[in-house]
């Protein structure tokens, strides 16, 4: 412990740590305090972040980058109109059919009730099993309505939203088009000496955009297939089940979980208690199975060497201190906190497993 100790004093009588140490202080002090202030600038950071990968590459087309900024802010104008008006409408259009429908679906589960009361009997009550899911029943619509209520907790109110609509693509713009110009002006007020922060500038690019630029691209690409494979067999609630399946990959290992419950509920709703509501969830299972086999190796790759239950612990310490937010960030953040760390503590042999933290 003192030998620990020690070593932490000296690299801190190095001024790039300290200015390090120092500077992630006063950020993290600055997004405790003034976080709901300055999320319109973040928001729009991490968009003009992921619209930045194409603008490279336009500009490796030999493009000319004012070209290139007009032509991808463009396409983000149309895409984020596109979902204002079209895609946001037809989500509360079926999140209120879901609630309104919502009593009518007893004698569904009435007869689900019965027929797991006759499948249990010798394993269970068949009279608690009934019971228990009455109790669903009877609950079920206070819980979908507690849900959307939480999902809605991160949405601010008229006012903050009509900011959004208005700064956020103005912002956008000017962090693409001024680029060259902003990071110049940041950097007049940076040491001369700061190879410190280079490296772990160049260490949270390439893992945490990686991540977030892998993570966008894989959640359209699951999004979009699971909405066309669920119309394709005439789900009632291909919009929401297809847009919670895509969402699920922000949230590591749960959401996953979470959305198979939706998946399963739904279908059995629309079908009743037969083989057409297993369609669903037989669709959902092989599409997470080629996502998490396949495409999800294929498009992060290596850019996040984080353990599982580090990423369950992020999950639950970010989600608990910002909620939703908290939750579709904590990768991200821990990656930032890996890299950081990694640069102030140089890196010794593993013990017991703990390097694969």
């Amino acid at each position: 412990m003192d030998n620990l100790l020690d070593n932490w004093l000296r690299r801190l009588h190095d001024p790039q740590v300290a200015g390090l140490v120092l500077a992630l202080f006063l950020g993290t002090l600055v997004l405790f305090f003034f976080g709901h202030a300055l999320a319109p600038y973040l928001t729009a950071l991490v968009i003009a972040y992921l619209l930045e990968g194409i603008l490279r590459a336009l500009q490796r087309l030999h493009c000319p980058r004012m070209v290139g900024v007009a032509l991808v802010f463009g396409l983000f104008l149309l895409v984020f109109t596109l979902l204002l008006f079209k895609l946001l409408p037809t989500l509360v259009v079926e999140l209120a059919r879901i609630s309104d429908e919502i009593p009518r679906f007893t004698p569904t589960f009435k007869q689900l009730s019965h027929r797991l009361s006759d499948s249990a009997a010798g394993f269970l009550n068949p009279e608690q099993v009934e019971n228990m899911l009455q109790y669903l029943m009877d609950n079920s619509q206070e819980w979908f309505a507690r849900s959307v209520t939480f999902l809605l907790q991160g949405v601010p109110g008229l006012i903050s939203v009509t900011l959004y609509l208005f700064l956020v693509p103005f912002l956008v713009f000017f962090f693409m088009k001024d680029k060259a110009l902003l990071l110049a002006a940041f950097s007049r007020y940076l040491p001369k000496d700061r190879s410190l922060l280079d490296r772990v500038l160049h260490e949270v690019n390439v893992g945490v955009g990686g991540y977030i630029h892998g993570k966008f691209w894989e959640m359209l690409l699951l999004g979009v297939s699971s909405y066309i494979a669920f119309a394709i067999i005439d789900f009632r609630y291909a919009f929401v089940v297809g847009l919670l399946t895509g969402l699920s990959v922000l949230i590591p290992f749960l959401g996953l979980a979470v959305v198979t419950i939706p998946v399963v509920l739904l279908g059995v709703f629309q079908w009743g208690v037969t083989w057409d509501a297993a369609r669903p969830f037989i669709i959902y299972g092989i599409l997470q199975l080629i996502d998490g086999n396949m495409v999800a190796p294929l498009i992060l790759g290596e850019t996040v060497k984080v353990h599982p239950t580090t990423i369950m612990l992020a999950v639950l310490l970010f989600g608990s201190l910002w909620g939703v937010v908290g939750v579709f960030f904590a990768v991200p953040l821990v990656v930032l906190v890996k890299s950081v760390l990694e640069a102030l503590i140089p890196p010794r042999a593993p013990v017991l497993g703990l390097g694969m933290i």
